[in-house]
């Protein structure tokens, strides 16, 4: 018989052990531009399990530092988003973006809503990868610990894989979910973009010209199906049109 948790307070020690046992937190050369301009440099953290804590804050361990004593004799400073520009950690770059998550909002997120999104494309159309934050808290009664951390686990992936490519072009501030925006009146002013996007030339999913309900349900199976594809498919078409409309 599966176990059951006597109270709550088990159940959010729980999640917040599983989320800090899929951190898989690791150090890689790069450096930060804080908000005052100044540049520090060394090792920074990057989080490949709970990719959302990349855009509160990064950990440093300073270059000169490390200069004097071997790497896990250097301890890391936190620096959060509140501090940071911009940061970099190998070939990966993360700007400062406002965005207010209505589709998420938490307690803990209210009044927090500057996040250090990594960067997808940048020019003409701006793209960043943004990740939607864990629940604050979540109650299970009557509920084995199996299936709780079935179900926290469960809610980790679809995190991890629910990620929005949130997208601005020159002119129109608003972000825009990249996945469901058309974004066809982005590239109609470059038509050979447009018609490789709509094509599916750049890997993303063909645009579905019928307007049945049926064609549009089987375009947004596929869409979600191959979503890594669709996303990369998407950053193709910006950076091309954006190496294409360099001096407009």
């Amino acid at each position: 018989m599966n176990k059951l948790y006597p109270s709550v307070c088990c159940v959010i020690v729980m999640l917040f052990s599983l989320l800090t046992a899929n951190a898989q937190v690791e150090y890689k050369p790069g450096y930060a531009i804080l908000n005052d301009g100044t540049r520090i440099s060394g090792l920074i953290s990057i989080n490949n399990g709970s990719p959302w804590y990349n855009q509160r804050y990064m950990r440093l361990k300073d270059s000169l530092e490390l200069t004097t004593k071997a790497e896990k004799d250097v301890k890391s400073k936190k620096v959060k988003v509140e501090d940071l520009k911009f940061y970099q950690v190998g070939d990966r770059k993360f700007d400062k973006v406002h965005y207010v998550d209505v589709e998420n909002l938490q307690l803990k997120s209210l009044g927090a809503n500057d996040h250090m999104m990594e960067r997808v494309a940048m020019g003409k159309i701006d793209a960043h990868r943004y990740y939607s934050y864990p629940s604050d808290f979540k109650v299970y009664s009557g509920t084995s610990k199996q299936e709780v951390d079935e179900e926290v686990q469960k809610d980790h992936d679809d995190l991890v894989h629910g990620y929005k490519i949130l997208v601005t072009k020159q002119g129109d501030d608003k972000l825009r979910n990249a996945f469901d925006y058309d974004m066809q009146k982005y590239f109609e002013d470059t038509p050979d973009v447009l018609l490789k996007y709509q094509k599916g030339e750049y890997g993303n999913q063909p645009i579905v010209k019928k307007s049945g309900l049926a064609a549009r349900m089987i375009a947004m199976a596929k869409k979600a199906t191959f979503k890594t594809e669709e996303a990369d498919g998407i950053a193709a078409a910006i950076n091309d049109y954006n190496n294409k409309n360099i001096a407009k």
